[in-house]
């Protein structure tokens, strides 16, 4: 199970535009990809919190949440980090299966993932459905149970580039991979105390190799 934005989609410098969009609407300066990083959040508004390292009021964030999401609707969508969809089909034909849960609106995350043409590699896409959520948590309680209605009992592997990844991993007891080539400092991954991947290759491999101990154990 991947992760989208910062994973798959290659869209690390159009976040970072899109938070200093909202820091620019709170009247700071703009930050660079290293500080997103250090300050990774799940939402834009937290995230100018963390780097202006105080609460924001409520009407700050909505202004930070708008300037983020215009910033970002008026860009190009991101491409695919490169040799994505070499390595999602090579893991394919070596018996893998597939799947995305993202915060993003599910919309437009299926809709990006169609125009990028690699739909059918997957067997759910499921993005956010309502208001911004702060965690995964619960939507990956729900992806994992429809996911067994179609692999059954095979082992599932979480790869993604924000703590939160991990976390809700935990929580609904699958083994992740932290990624490091996304938003999140790789620092700030290995604080989860797992092995953390340098490069999506590097992830599927870590995942196949858990994978294949949990089915000689089963």
């Amino acid at each position: 199970m991947w992760g989208w934005r910062g994973t798959l989609a290659d869209d690390a410098q159009l976040q970072v535009g899109a938070v200093n969009a909202a820091l620019a609407s709170l009247g700071a300066e703009p930050v660079d990809l290293d500080t997103v990083r250090r300050h990774f959040a799940t939402s834009a508004p937290a995230l100018c919190a963390a780097v202006l390292h105080r609460a924001l009021t409520d009407r700050e964030r909505v202004n930070a949440s708008v300037a983020f999401e215009t910033y970002q609707s008026r860009r190009p969508p991101a491409r695919l980090t490169t040799g994505t969809a070499k390595l999602l089909a090579r893991l394919i034909r070596s018996g893998c299966s597939h799947s995305v849960l993202s915060l993003s609106a599910h919309n437009g995350l299926t809709q990006h993932i169609s125009d990028l043409g690699i739909a059918s590699l997957f067997l759910r896409v499921d993005g956010r459905m309502g208001p911004s959520a702060r965690s995964k948590k619960q939507p990956l309680a729900k992806h994992v149970a429809m996911l067994r209605e179609t692999i059954g009992d095979r082992p599932i592997v979480v790869i993604g580039d924000a703590l939160d990844d991990i976390r809700a991993a935990f929580a609904n007891c699958v083994h992740a991979v932290p990624y490091a080539g996304g938003l999140t400092h790789a620092d700030t991954l290995r604080q989860s105390g797992l092995p953390v991947a340098e490069t999506l290759a590097e992830a599927a491999a870590l995942a196949v190799e858990h994978a294949h101990r949990m089915n000689q154990i089963m």
